[in-house]
């Protein structure tokens, strides 16, 4: 017994591993998007809950006074008195499980045809009983079938043999035993043992063949055995003062040879398992791994379409800096240019100069300074922002078709999706209209930047033309109080143009040279950094799926691999 369960035992071990095995295969498979079938899961918790108790469960069939129990203690090797406690439940008419130990479980089935003597047959009886051994033997992993050496089948056990065996599928899970063999052959003699032996076994499948219609395929793959559980009726007082003998005599290890060559064939826990395992082949494998693989490689050549676009953006990104830099420069360039020939201009001004620089220059609310250093940010801004909006419109377009073309490989693709909102209200008005002037376009109106503010030279323009119309009007000794009240006045507000050019200078290098700059001017510049940014990270993170993919698609061969080798 002791190999036979040591067997059942590794073979168990094996089994929770390969589910467990099976299970984590398939949630990695839903964690890559792929399709897996939700009910897997259920044929793997239905084998789990199997596999969960870890004992090896034997069923006993036979007659009620084909001394089952006893052969059971001594297949167990259990001879000891203390043990011996099975054999009083021999004769019950219900069926009887015993926990043996920490792994074992025997289950002792009433005796199946004497049950249907004593019961005359009962119809309601004996569908209770088929009830009760049904819930018990159908979870058994071997059947121990102990007959009767002189007559072992009867023509009245068609019936039963045909639930046994065809109904309940147990014929591969038995091993028959011919119980009191001492009673037909010389059990001393190993001749007449193997002799005895060979003409039962033709016997049995013989009847198996005319009561169930056996195969000749399952005829060849009967394990037949013959003990004498109790030798000559010497008692088990005198057997366990004589072990050797009674080992010798009794032929119980060719049964405990059976039982373990039968657990190492069919009906063990790697046998559930691997029917699990063939589920698992044969939906996932064959069916949904081929499309994901599919799916995988139309991946990975979008994957490496969106690296090829996104290197192409970085580069012109790199440029459009330069191009930036290049235009940061001549805005400082100009911005210290015009503003010192301002300042120099406005303090060589006079009386008679001064209404005619403050109109050519200066206009109304500075509308003259304003408009000029416009169309200087205009100039170098707009070739740089255009430049950056057709950027925009293509990355935004690229990325747009790269997730409408991932998403059509359902949820294996969901996960190369990039996130992020590409295509804006703004990408879409630039393409419509065209690029209107940089600075307003990027958010930053110049009417706002710049302070300058020369109210009081505007008043002052404003007398001076009416007193030059008038002029010739005037009286000559007011005229020249006047004109050197006038002249004081366009030296105070020299002063205030000079200063105020001075801080509108300060003002506008500062803005330049602000570490916001390229924020404030190309702010598409900084959205397509961080774009291409998360982009390369969604790369990263594709090519990890797609290697994870790779490990799963090979953990899925390798357990198609190990199961192709076993059905060989």
């Amino acid at each position: 017994m002791k190999s036979t369960l040591d067997l059942f035992l590794s073979q168990n071990s094996k089994a929770v591993a390969l589910l467990g095995k099976l299970r984590t295969f398939l949630e990695q498979g839903i964690a890559l998007g792929v399709n897996i079938d939700p009910s897997l899961f259920g044929k793997l918790e239905h084998v789990g809950e199997h596999l969960a108790d870890g004992k090896l469960k034997i069923a006993l069939i036979g007659g009620f006074s084909e001394g089952k129990t006893s052969i059971a203690a001594a297949w167990m090797e259990r001879l000891d008195k203390a043990s011996m406690y099975i054999s009083q439940q021999e004769s019950s008419n219900e069926v009887k499980v015993y926990e043996v130990g920490d792994n074992f479980v025997l289950i002792d089935t009433p005796g199946l045809f004497g049950f249907k003597e004593q019961f005359n047959a009962d119809l309601q009886a004996m569908e209770k009983y088929k009830d009760i051994t049904r819930k018990y033997v159908s979870e058994a992993h071997l059947v121990l079938y102990v007959m009767n050496s002189t007559n072992p089948i009867k023509d009245s056990h068609k019936d039963d043999l045909n639930w046994l065996f065809r109904t309940l599928d147990l014929l591969p899970r038995t091993v028959f035993v011919l119980s009191r063999f001492d009673e037909v052959a010389d059990v001393e003699d190993e001749a007449s043992y193997a002799q005895n032996l060979q003409v039962k076994r033709n016997n049995v499948a013989s009847r198996l063949r005319e009561a169930i219609g056996a195969s000749e395929a399952e005829l060849a793959a009967l394990s037949i055995v013959a003990v004498a559980a109790n030798p000559f009726d010497m008692g088990t007082d005198y057997w366990l003062e004589h072990l050797d003998q009674f080992k010798a005599l009794s032929h119980i290890d060719s049964l405990q040879q059976a039982t373990a060559l039968k657990i190492q064939t069919s009906g063990g826990p790697e046998a559930m398992a691997e029917q699990a395992r063939k589920s698992v082949i044969l939906d996932v494998l064959h069916k949904e791994l081929p499309l994901a693989v599919e799916n995988d490689q139309r991946l990975g050549a979008e994957v490496e379409r969106l690296t090829v676009i996104n290197r192409h953006l970085t580069r012109q990104l790199d440029e459009a800096n330069l191009q930036i830099q290049e235009a940061r420069i001549g805005l400082r360039d100009f911005i210290a240019r015009y503003f010192s020939g301002m300042i120099l201009r406005t303090q060589g001004l006079t009386l008679e100069t001064f209404a005619e620089f403050f109109e050519r220059e200066i206009g109304k609310d500075g509308v003259m300074v304003t408009t000029r250093l416009q169309n200087e940010f205009d100039r170098q801004l707009n070739g740089v922002s255009q430049e950056l909006s057709r950027m925009r419109l293509s990355f935004d377009a690229e990325i747009a078709h790269y997730n409408s073309t991932v998403v059509n490989f359902g949820k294996q693709g969901v996960s190369y999706v990039i996130k992020g909102n590409f295509i804006n209200n703004g990408s879409v008005l630039a393409a419509r209209d065209g690029i209107v002037t940089a600075a307003k376009t990027l958010g930053l109106d110049l009417t706002k930047a710049l302070k300058f503010k020369p109210w009081g030279a505007v008043n002052l323009a404003k007398n001076i033309n009416g007193v030059l119309a008038v002029a010739g009007l005037a009286l000559e000794a007011y005229d020249s109080w006047k004109h050197h009240e006038r002249k004081e006045a366009v030296n105070e507000a020299v002063k205030d143009m000079i200063a105020n050019f001075n801080t509108q200078r300060e003002e506008l290098l500062a803005m330049v040279n602000s570490d916001t700059f390229q924020a404030n001017f190309f702010p598409d510049y900084a959205a397509l950094k961080v774009n291409a940014n998360d982009v390369n990270d969604a790369i990263n993170t594709q090519t990890q799926l797609r290697s994870q993919f790779q490990a799963w698609r090979e953990s899925g061969e390798l357990i198609e691999g190990e199961f192709t080798r076993l059905e060989a």
